[in-house]
């Protein structure tokens, strides 16, 4: 085999090598019934089957959050909880101010959760509490499944 054959092997297989690790990245996540709409980013998700995972294998990076039932799908910043442990149980985790509810964190079995980065309004909402003197939002947990 000539020295271009070999090279292009070698880069075939780096390629490839890459996609399936991509490919399991991103094939890791959770899946829940959701029962009320939630917000993540600027966009509202109805109630029912969710699937959320981050597709990355660094520190931070997107996160990818779907609506089986709708088709809705949006991507949003993320980054590794940091000091905490590989989690034990598929969850995610939502803070609800008054009868609004936001994605918070990602919990998959085996890895690090991953927590969304807030959007304007959350923040917004965020502080109004502080000033309320009510400065935690309730924090709800949707136990999934390894998806």
């Amino acid at each position: 085999m000539t020295k271009h054959g070999w090279l292009a092997l070698i880069v075939m297989a780096i390629v490839g090598s890459a996609a399936l690790q991509v490919k399991a990245q991103t094939s890791m996540g959770v899946r829940a019934s959701v029962p009320f709409d939630f917000v993540v980013g600027d966009k509202t998700f109805p109630a029912g089957k969710i699937t959320a995972h981050g597709v990355s294998a660094s520190q931070a990076g997107s996160i990818s959050i779907r609506n089986l039932g709708s088709g809705e799908q949006t991507y949003r910043i993320g980054q590794k909880l940091t000091g905490s442990d590989a989690s034990r149980d598929a969850k995610l985790v939502f803070h609800k101010y008054g009868d609004r509810y936001y994605l918070a964190q990602i919990w998959v079995p085996g890895y690090k959760a991953w927590e969304v980065e807030k959007s304007k309004s959350e923040k917004a909402l965020q502080r109004e509490a502080r000033l309320a003197q009510n400065s935690k939002p309730e924090v709800v947990t949707i136990v999934g499944e390894m998806q």
